[in-house]
């Protein structure tokens, strides 16, 4: 006959399944902590693209002259507008921060020229994004090419997205390593001036 002892406390089986257990949810945690913060820096890059759309939306209509036409319409061609694939100015007007003042067109170039480097300096971008980048007349708000008609005003901006082996801030230095082109995150906007 067995005699029935009483038993206290937890054998060492118990105590190796409880750690296990633990181990896994605190892994599951810090997975979590890891996507959490990569989904902040995603949206933190949309709202700086957003903003910066903005700002040049703002300064389009604080230089109405550039953009309309004499006859009150939206012109078709505006130093403001960008096509796909063409450069940005190179370099700003310096005649517009003095105080001679400059045309309305030189206003425009030296406003792209500028936000271009606020652009430069906010979002993790190359050359190549940057081609991607879109100003233009538009009655089309949904689509991404232009077709020069309507009383729109579209812009387009594009950054590389963070979610690549890539340190942040910075885009890829070997293309060959991470497409740029899969990493490039777009913020469309439409606006009456």
């Amino acid at each position: 006959m067995f005699k029935q002892t009483d038993q206290r406390g937890f054998s060492m089986i118990e105590v190796l399944v409880a750690i296990i257990i633990i181990s896994i949810g605190v892994l599951g945690l810090v997975a979590m902590q890891g996507k959490t913060i990569q989904y902040t820096q995603d949206a933190s890059q949309r709202n700086v693209a957003a903003m910066l759309a903005s700002d040049l939306m703002e300064l389009v209509r604080s230089n109405r002259n550039a953009v309309f036409a004499p006859s009150g319409e939206l012109s078709n061609n505006s130093n403001y507008y960008k096509s796909l694939n063409e450069s940005f100015p190179t370099a700003g007007v310096a005649a517009c921060r003095t105080a001679s003042g400059c045309t309305s067109g030189q206003m425009a170039t030296d406003h792209l020229f500028l936000w271009t480097q606020q652009v430069r300096n906010s979002l993790p971008i190359d050359d190549n994004t940057l081609a991607t980048y879109l100003i233009c007349r538009d009655s089309t708000p949904d689509t991404v090419a232009c077709d020069n008609l309507g009383s729109a005003i579209k812009i387009r901006t594009a950054w590389l997205s963070r979610n690549s082996d890539c340190p942040a801030n910075t885009p890829c230095a070997n293309a060959g390593a991470v497409d740029s082109a899969n990493r490039r995150e777009f913020y469309q906007i439409s606006f009456e001036p």
